[in-house]
C-alpha cells in the first residue's frame, strides 16, 4: 500500500474512531463496545492432539495422494493452544467459525487502548475514560482462503469483513489495528505437495497431490 493511500486509510479511520468514541452518538458507541453473543468453542486436549498429528501428517510427502480434513472443533484448539500463543499475538478469546464456500470467521478479543495505540491513535485514548481504554472490544473478522501456487505454494487470507463490537469499519482497517505477529496470521507458505484447501462447513479439506 502506498504511502499517501495508507495515511488517507489512517485519517479515515481516525475519523471514525474519533466520532464514535469522542464526539460520536450514545448509539454508535454502544455498538462499538457492545458485547458480542459468542460463546467460547468447545475444546479438549484431544482435539489439539489429533490437528498436531494432522499437521505432522502433512508436513511429510507420502507415496500417494492424500484428503486431511480438520474439524472446526480441531482447527479452534490448534488456534487456541498453538498458533496464537506461539506467534506472540495479542488476542484472547479467539474463536472460528467454518462457514463454508472457503469463507472463515474469527472473533477475538483485545482492549480498547491496544487497538488505538496500534492505529497510531494513542492521543485519541488518552482523553477516554480509563474504564473504557482497558475494556476490551471483540473483533470479527471475517475472510476466504486462496492457494497462490507460486512458489513456494503460500494461502492467503482475503479479509472482506471487519467489525469491532456492533460496529462495522472498512476491512482493509484490520492491518491499522492489530500488532504484526497477528497481521502475519494472513499469508501461510505451504508444504510444495499441497495442491488445494478449502472451507466446507464445519471443516478444513486439505488435498494433496503425490510425488511425481
Amino acid at each position: 500500500m502506498r504511502a499517501g493511500c495508507s495515511g488517507c486509510l489512517g485519517a479515515v479511520i481516525a475519523l471514525a474512531l474519533t466520532s464514535l468514541l469522542v464526539g460520536g452518538t450514545v448509539v454508535a458507541t454502544v455498538r462499538m463496545l457492545a458485547e458480542s453473543d459468542v460463546s467460547e468453542p468447545s475444546t479438549t486436549a484431544a482435539d489439539g492432539s489429533r490437528a498436531q498429528r494432522k499437521i505432522f501428517e502433512l508436513g511429510r510427502q507420502t507415496r500417494r495422494a492424500e484428503t486431511i480434513i480438520f474439524t472446526e472443533a480441531e482447527v479452534n484448539a490448534l488456534l487456541v493452544r498453538h498458533v496464537v500463543d506461539a506467534r506472540g499475538v495479542r488476542l484472547g478469546s479467539p474463536s472460528v467459525e467454518l462457514i463454508g464456500g472457503n469463507r472463515f470467521v474469527v472473533r477475538a478479543q483485545s482492549p480498547l487502548r491496544q487497538l488505538l495505540d496500534e492505529a497510531g491513535l494513542g492521543a485519541m485514548a488518552s482523553v477516554l475514560p480509563t474504564g473504557w481504554q482497558a475494556r476490551p472490544v471483540w473483533l470479527r473478522v471475517g475472510a476466504r482462503v486462496r492457494v497462490e501456487s507460486d512458489a513456494p505454494s503460500q494461502l492467503r487470507v482475503d479479509v472482506d469483513e471487519f467489525a469491532i463490537g456492533r460496529q462495522r469499519l472498512p476491512a482493509p482497517a484490520l492491518r491499522l489495528l492489530l500488532d504484526p505477529a497477528a497481521v502475519g496470521l494472513l499469508q501461510w507458505t505451504l508444504p510444495d505437495h499441497v495442491e488445494s484447501v478449502g472451507i466446507e462447513p464445519d471443516r478444513v479439506v486439505i488435498q494433496t497431490a503425490a510425488p511425481r
